[in-house]
């Protein structure tokens, strides 16, 4: 064990990086997230709650540095950042899933750090090179930090997309607002005091669901910039008898703590660019949607069941489609939804989420009219989904987890079919800059200044 403790660690290592300490492998990630966080704002910026949250903020009347993208407006760097990070998250299409050495866990951090990054890119005018590294080092901190206190824990009742992305942004803004080690630290600990968040927002299929996504990007701002005036806080941050594990996990310490003190040997990240809009555990059922659909009319079918195996566990999955006071919501993570709506409108993708589809009596109805039941000879992991015309026509489909992987990285061809579905789904963007936007991104080390890819993503 190091002599320094894991903050020491952390705050040094997380200042010294370059360019030429990265792998390859982290150069591509980045670019190829990067990339899909452009289509992924493109097709979420107009989803309900992010042009509320702008309107909140332009009220503040603060010096308008950023840009928010895709909405247009400016706004404080932080706040600014908070809006375009929703808007990425917005349709639940963002990567997960951290890389530790071969084994993915659950995280959610990828629209958190990229979009704080690529805001703060538009207002300093770094270089691509320095893009790279500062998302890279947010993200193996983040990754780190969350993979010390093992998988998310729904028990306790804290969601990690809430809790811990905030550290990574704090280095990114670190190393670009020259903070030294020990401000670092300071920004930290005065982060810890500001993290809240809880799962129940997504029980509940609530807007402020995405929100943690944010304003985690808001107060790393705030807390960076008290730092450099040598606002003093709690120097460490991860160990001692008040560390965020015990206070945010339920332990008395953290239970990977290699995690925190091998630094600077390889940068972790994650890594599953996602391919359908739609909660994890309801992918495999939008799978058996798409698969059926146009089997039947919706106004010739008698019956729909979703069968799983006896194991599964459902959550927030498993009750009832409801419009609500946000149907997006509910139906990222609604398996009726990832089942029905293809039904009636085609494969499931990202125009399943206009506010249409979202609110179709018809849609509503095959919702209502599919019933979730468990079978013992399903195996584990394993779903049937079965549609029954009026005339007693059964149509079913068996998918297994070897159907698919949340892990298999796209193929070129896939990052650019979903980058431009999102783009001509809502036209936003133009053609000539969603090109343009490839280009830069394809050629991101050689990018001289941010602001000639920001400038794109600007109205």
């Amino acid at each position: 064990m190091s002599e320094k403790n894991a903050a020491q660690i952390l705050s040094e290592g997380a200042l010294k990086v370059k360019f030429s300490d990265l792998s390859e492998r982290n150069i591509k990630f980045t670019k190829d997230k990067l990339l899909d966080n452009i289509g992924n704002l493109a097709g979420g910026a107009l989803a309900f709650g992010n042009r509320e949250v702008k309107s909140v903020i332009e009220s503040y009347g603060e010096k308008g540095e950023a840009p928010i993208f895709i909405l247009g407006g400016r706004a404080s760097l932080g706040d600014a950042a908070m809006v375009n990070a929703m808007s990425s998250r917005s349709n639940d299409f963002e990567p997960m899933f951290m890389n530790l050495n071969g084994v993915r866990w659950a995280s959610k951090e990828s629209a958190t750090l990229i979009n704080a990054v690529l805001t703060a890119g538009a207002v300093y005018g770094f270089s691509g090179k320095d893009y790279i590294t500062h998302e890279i080092v947010a993200e193996d901190l983040s990754v780190r930090i969350m993979a010390a206190g093992g998988r998310w824990n729904f028990d306790v009742g804290y969601d990690s997309s809430f809790t811990m992305p905030v550290y990574g942004v704090c280095a990114a803004f670190a190393r670009m607002r020259g903070l030294n080690a020990l401000q670092l630290r300071d920004a930290w600990g005065m982060a810890m005091g500001m993290v809240g968040g809880t799962i129940s927002h997504i029980y509940d299929y609530a807007t402020s669901a995405k929100l943690g996504a944010g304003y985690n990007i808001r107060n790393a701002d705030f807390c960076t910039r008290l730092a450099a005036k040598n606002f003093s806080s709690l120097s460490n941050i991860f160990e001692g008898p008040r560390n965020l594990y015990r206070q945010y996990r339920g332990m008395e310490e953290a239970c990977s703590p290699e995690y925190l003190y091998d630094y600077g040997k390889q940068f972790l990240m994650e890594e599953s660019i996602k391919l359908y809009p739609v909660g994890t555990p309801a992918t495999i059922v939008a799978f058996a949607g798409s698969e059926l659909s146009g089997c039947e009319k919706p106004e010739d079918i008698a019956d729909i069941t979703l069968e799983f195996c006896m194991e599964q566990h459902h959550g927030y999955y498993w009750p009832p489609y409801e419009i609500g006071r946000d149907p997006l919501t509910h139906a990222q993570f609604s398996y009726q939804y990832a089942l029905a709506a293809p039904l009636k409108y085609g494969k499931f993708g990202i125009n399943l989420y206009r506010e249409s589809v979202l609110t179709d009596p018809e849609v509503v109805k095959l919702c209502h009219m599919t019933r979730l039941l468990h079978s013992p000879d399903l195996q584990k992991g394993e779903i049937r989904a079965t549609v029954v015309a009026k005339d007693g026509t059964r149509h079913s489909v068996t998918k297994t987890p070897k159907d698919f992987s949340m892990h298999d990285y796209p193929t070129r061809e896939q990052l650019l079919d979903k980058f431009w579905a999102q783009i001509n789904e809502y036209g936003i963007i133009s053609k000539a800059k969603a090109e343009k936007c490839i280009q830069l991104v394809d050629k991101l080390e050689d990018l001289q200044d941010m602001r000639e890819l920001t400038s794109l993503l600007e109205q």
